[in-house]
């Protein structure tokens, strides 16, 4: 009997500690221990030092800005970092890879390169995933610094707040925005920023400048696309290549059946 109720307890503690996301954690941290990380962020805000109610005053308020969007950034740079175990191509990140595409033949002149990179991303199903999923691979780092420039040009609105009254500027309000902060830790802001500084070169702006931030480096997109395209391409060669000899052989086999 008493084997039975230990190993009931066993079962009991693996089930909380094991088998369900811990929902004091950030999501990047469930995710490193085997779980697939939450596809919307959220910035976990159990350790935080300020908090929001009915009786937080002005300074309360600026001292939660701050606290929140210095950790929201870092679980948000952790969050992009960790990979999503299950991904669905969307017809939005399709657009904005197929707008960098066509702006990069714009600004380097490889057309014939990009016009391959869109082919490859125009795929159905299995390799129209597994392509995207290379481009996104290669572009990370891009992806995660158009994210930072995106996010820090929203924190600069809220902290610009911070001298308004509660009155002007009530803790209702920031809560909304803070929830914008969080959606926009999403790698489609990431693209949608490599978009606008691809189309800043082009048009000869210097983004730098609007974001006071160094600007993201077309040189290197370039080369990645570049060098992703040539990849994918050789690898869908190579799949076709096999399926028209496995396609051959089935043939050869049909035709030598007795009558």
């Amino acid at each position: 009997m008493r084997k039975k109720i230990l190993l009931s307890g066993v079962i009991i503690v693996s089930i909380f500690t094991g088998c369900v996301q811990n929902p004091l954690l950030p999501s990047y941290l469930n995710a490193t221990r085997g779980e697939q990380k939450a596809l919307i962020f959220k910035t976990n805000q159990s350790t935080f030092i300020n908090e929001l109610n009915s009786k937080t005053t002005k300074s309360g308020r600026n001292s939660y800005i701050d606290e929140f969007i210095l950790k929201s950034d870092i679980q948000c740079q952790k969050y992009l970092a960790t990979p999503i175990v299950k991904s669905t191509p969307t017809n939005a990140k399709k657009t904005l890879y197929m707008n960098i595409f066509d702006t990069v033949s714009s600004v380097f002149g490889i057309k014939y390169i990009t016009d391959t990179a869109k082919v490859m991303l125009s795929g159905e199903g299995q390799n129209r995933l597994e392509n995207q999923q290379a481009y996104q691979d290669a572009l990370s780092p891009e992806i995660q610094r158009g994210v930072e420039i995106n996010r820090a040009r929203y924190a600069k609105k809220l902290q610009r707040k911070q001298s308004k009254s509660l009155k002007e500027y009530p803790i209702k309000e920031l809560q909304q925005e803070i929830l914008l902060y969080d959606k926009q830790c999403n790698e489609e802001y990431g693209l949608i920023e490599i978009n606008r500084a691809l189309k800043a070169m082009q048009q000869n702006i210097n983004q730098a400048k609007v974001d006071n931030k160094p600007k993201i480096n077309v040189e290197a997109i370039k080369n990645k696309v570049t060098k992703v395209t040539k990849e994918v391409k050789k690898k869908e060669e190579i799949i076709k290549k096999e399926e028209n000899k496995i396609n051959k052989e089935s043939n050869v086999t049909t035709t030598k059946l007795p009558l």
